[in-house]
């Protein structure tokens, strides 16, 4: 029974990562994350693609149930679906620019972390 759970968790988690396998959409999630109610023109403008090119990847990413449209005056906006997902996308962000600026430093490492990691694999080794 438990195997059925973890199928269908690691299941559901690949559908995450798919959505995140396109460099588009993913832009597109962080822009909708940190403004509010931003439109497909206002996509399609900074991403420089077609509007129907936009409206595609906001189709997948409402079908998805990670944004939602919600009205702008005449215009329509794009909103995070819910703080559970909007919290994720803040996540993510911070974690991507703290392996940037890991990366940025030249890979400069301090001996004591690098000790520290190889400690914590030790403790994970299976005994043999």
């Amino acid at each position: 029974m438990e195997e059925a759970g973890l199928l269908f968790e690691a299941r559901s988690l690949v559908r995450v990562f798919q959505i995140f396998g396109n460099i588009e959409r993913t832009m597109i999630l962080f822009m909708i994350a940190t403004g509010s109610g931003i439109t497909a023109t206002d996509i399609a403008e900074a991403l420089q693609v077609s509007k129907p090119h936009a409206y595609q990847h906001l189709k997948r990413l409402i079908a998805g149930g990670w944004i939602k449209p919600v009205r702008r005056g005449q215009a329509r906006g794009y909103v995070c679906s819910n703080l559970e997902v909007h919290l994720l996308l803040t996540s993510l962000r911070t974690i991507a620019r703290t392996q940037e600026d890991a990366i940025a430093k030249g890979r400069r490492r301090d001996p004591a972390t690098i000790l520290n990691f190889r400690q914590w694999q030790a403790l994970r080794m299976p005994v043999a």
